[in-house]
């Protein structure tokens, strides 16, 4: 009887070292963006909370930067300061506050990435 030499199935020792490592990239990269992204996202809410509360109808923008302020040191942000916001007055009588920053994160070696984060909410008009 002639023995048949079946073709061998799965994968190699190569082939699971590469789908390793790029799971330890993806992973990598996930941890060392994600806070920065939660941190936009934690801010976002700090600004609409800002806008739909009833003090901030007639605040001056000094006051609206005070509102941030406290609400960036309640919720421990350190990445964002206020000098990151801006006003604007639109035409139709409603200011705008704009926030604007980067964030740049070390990944590894020489790599890193730039992460830039823009949001807008408009305060209703007096």
């Amino acid at each position: 009887m002639r023995q048949q030499l079946s073709r061998q199935r799965g994968i190699g020792m190569i082939g699971l070292l590469l789908w390793l490592l790029i799971a330890i990239a993806v992973i990598t990269v996930g941890l060392r963006l994600g806070p920065s992204y939660m941190e936009f996202l934690t801010v976002k809410s700090i600004m609409t909370s800002v806008v739909k509360d009833p003090e901030s109808a007639g605040a001056s923008k000094g006051e609206l930067l005070r509102m941030i302020g406290t609400r960036l040191d309640i919720n421990s942000v350190a990445g964002v300061g206020r000098s990151d916001f801006t006003f604007n007055r639109a035409e139709d009588g409603h200011i705008e506050v704009l926030l604007k920053y980067e964030v740049r994160e070390h990944i590894a070696f020489n790599v890193d990435a730039v992460m830039m984060f823009e949001h807008r909410e408009a305060l209703p008009a007096q």
